[in-house]
């Protein structure tokens, strides 16, 4: 009998380690699967935000969370940022005339800049110039052009992490993925110049950045967002139904972003909060939406008609005839790459501008025509209400422009009275009104 109630305790005795055992095994899974909900959560959370502004970028492989290690790397890809392809027969050479952050000798450790999710030493010398705004007014050129140059290191694709509060993510990237060297770096985010945050991560973390705007009639703007909206595959809701704010299913197109004046106004170059004249050319309903925060850098402005090509500005010099044609393209791509190099501090000259047309490559003709079927024509009968509500946006931009921006403290653009009198003259004009015979300038 003893023995049995012996064995009896035993049995129990095993019991209750086995019980322990399995607990202690199960624990660390429940917390990879806590860790695991959280990290999802992130990512759903992200590509939310994203895609309710119309645009995305697809996170890295090794992204990471708060809840994970925080010496893991964090960035957002991808970063072919060493540009090996371009530059295996070029020396970094940097500016000799900068008067802007450069890498300190020696080099600080990362761990001085970046702890975590947070910026705790000066990171202002990894970021010297952005490409900020807006969408589709020739970023995409401006920023693969300057990858040519031997003195600029920029991303080739674009790097948002600042309109999303992800600001350490970005710093720890440009450490890493720029090679070391006293040489320009920089971005190219076309929306940050709309988002509030991003205008705050840079007056705090980046406060000598200094910032590249380009600009396009707010008609041939808007027709040219919504069909490369349409050719990368977005489901896209007609166009005339896009007035006022953008909501989710607007995939980012919408006339409000149109405004260009009012987030112009928000980088804090004028004194439109105390002047009600300057205000008062700000559409009443999006009075609430100025809020200018008074970024330091220095602003380049460029209109998408100022970044021909040679061959492009001899054509349509030989092509067209009327006076006021003529006029329109007066314009000297030497003197403008002589003063965006002025404006970037470069020693080297820079070369001829290039045309590239961002957008997906269709694997046939019969995919192409059917994509481009959903594309529109803004001059069509049908949009001419949507065309009145950009006009009026581009007449009033255009007037706070000339009046109060082009001469603003720290506000550069190049053949300033050509772009005053001929670049911002058409906007006060509806393109459709001469479409025949301004076909390089919708497309």
């Amino acid at each position: 009998m003893r023995l049995k109630a012996f064995r009896r305790d035993q049995t129990r005795k095993n019991d209750i380690k086995t019980n322990m055992i399995r607990q202690c095994l199960v624990l660390p899974q429940r917390l990879v699967a806590v860790v695991m909900v959280v990290y999802l959560s992130d990512v759903w959370w992200t590509h939310t935000r994203l895609m309710a502004s119309g645009d995305h970028y697809r996170l890295a492989d090794n992204i990471t969370t708060p809840m994970m290690s925080q010496s893991t790397p964090v960035h957002l890809l991808p970063a072919k940022s060493t540009q090996e392809d371009d530059r295996n027969d070029h020396t970094i050479v940097p500016p000799s005339n900068a008067d802007f952050p450069l890498e300190p000798i020696p080099r600080p450790p990362l761990e001085s800049i970046v702890q975590g999710w947070n910026i705790t030493g000066d990171a202002s010398w990894l970021l010297n110039v952005a490409i900020i705004g807006f969408p589709k007014t020739g970023t995409t050129t401006l920023m693969k052009y300057l990858h040519k140059s031997r003195q600029v290191h920029i991303f080739d694709e674009e790097r948002c992490e600042m309109t999303y509060n992800h600001h350490a993510r970005l710093t720890e990237s440009l450490y890493r993925d720029i090679p070391p060297g006293r040489t320009i770096r920089g971005i190219k985010c076309p929306r940050d110049v709309e988002s509030k945050w991003a205008r705050q991560n840079y007056q705090t973390f980046f406060p000598k950045t200094d910032f590249m705007v380009g600009l396009r009639h707010p008609v041939l703007w808007f027709e040219s967002f919504y069909n490369f909206k349409v050719d990368i595959g977005r489901p896209m809701k007609p166009a005339e139904t896009l007035t006022g704010r953008c909501y989710r299913q607007h995939q980012g197109v919408c006339t409000f972003r149109g405004n260009f004046h009012l987030f112009l106004a928000n980088l804090g170059k004028t004194n439109i909060l105390s002047n009600p004249a300057e205000m008062a050319l700000i559409p009443r309903e999006y009075h609430k939406n100025v809020q200018p925060i008074p970024l330091q850098g220095r602003i380049f402005l460029w209109e998408v008609s100022q970044l021909q090509t040679d061959q492009e500005l001899l054509r349509n010099n030989n092509n067209h005839s009327s006076v006021f044609l003529q006029q329109q393209y007066k314009h000297s791509n030497l003197q403008f790459r002589q003063d965006l190099q002025q404006f970037l501090r470069l020693d080297d000259p820079l070369p001829e501008m290039i045309k590239i047309k961002p957008g997906k490559q269709h694997p046939n003709n019969q995919i192409a025509q059917r994509v481009s079927a959903n594309k529109i024509d803004i001059c069509q009968p049908r949009y001419e209400e949507l065309r009145e509500i950009l006009m009026r946006q581009s007449k009033l931009a255009a007037t706070w422009i000339r009046e109060y921006f082009l001469d603003a403290p720290g506000v550069y653009v190049s053949q300033k009275e050509h772009f005053s009198q001929v670049i911002l003259k058409r906007w006060e004009q509806d393109p459709c009104d001469f479409r025949n015979t301004t076909l390089l300038l919708a497309t």
